[in-house]
C-alpha cells in the first residue's frame, strides 16, 4: 500500500515501543487501526459515488440518444402522410375521379346520405369511389339439423331432467380387522 517493507515495519515499531511506551502502545495501535479502517471506507464510498454518478451520466446520454432515433422515426413515419395529405388537398377539382373496379365478391355498399354539416366539396366528391349495385344473390334455406338419438341409459350416470327412485341405501362393509 505504502510500498513499506517488513523491515521498515519493524523499526516504526521499535522506535514507538520506545518513544509511547509499552503501556500505551496497544491504545494508540487500536486508534490508528480504526482511523485507517474509516479512511478506507470513506475511501470506498467516494469511490462508489464516482461510479454512480458516472453510470448515471451514461444513462442520460444512452436515453437522449433513444429520444432522438424515435424523433427520427416518428418523422419518417408521419411526413409521408403530410404530404400525402397535403397533395389531396392542394390537388385541382377539375381532375376525374379514378375508375374503381370491383369484383363480385366484393359487398356492395350503399351511401348513407350526409347531413349538412358534412356537405362534401365538389373537389371530395371526386375522391369518393363509385358505388356500383350489387347483383341480387339466390341464398338457399339451411339444411335442417341431423337429429341427435337419445344415448343408451347408463346406470352409472346421474339424470338430471328425470325423477329418480330413491334406492335403499347399501349396507355398510363389515371392518375385517
Amino acid at each position: 500500500m505504502f510500498d513499506i517493507s517488513l523491515g521498515e515495519m519493524a523499526v516504526i515499531g521499535a522506535v514507538a515501543l520506545v518513544v509511547i511506551g509499552p503501556e500505551r502502545l496497544p491504545k494508540v495501535a487500536r486508534t490508528l487501526g480504526l482511523l485507517v479502517g474509516r479512511a478506507q471506507r470513506f475511501a470506498n464510498s467516494v469511490k462508489a459515488d464516482l461510479d454512480r454518478e458516472i453510470a448515471q451520466s451514461e444513462l442520460a446520454k444512452l436515453e437522449a440518444e433513444m429520444r432522438a432515433q424515435g424523433a427520427e422515426l416518428r418523422n419518417t413515419i408521419h411526413q409521408p402522410l403530410a404530404d400525402a395529405k397535403a397533395a389531396l388537398l392542394a390537388a385541382p377539382a377539375d381532375t376525374p375521379a379514378p375508375a374503381v373496379i370491383h369484383t363480385p365478391a366484393e359487398p356492395a355498399v350503399t351511401p348513407l346520405p350526409e347531413p349538412e354539416q358534412f356537405a362534401l366539396t365538389a373537389a371530395d366528391q371526386a375522391l369518393r369511389p363509385v358505388v356500383e349495385p350489387a347483383a341480387a344473390t339466390v341464398v338457399s334455406a339451411p339444411a335442417p339439423a341431423p337429429q341427435i338419438s337419445p344415448a343408451a341409459h347408463d346406470e352409472r350416470q346421474l339424470d338430471l331432467f328425470e325423477p329418480s327412485v330413491p334406492t335403499a341405501a347399501p349396507t355398510p362393509a363389515r371392518d375385517r380387522r
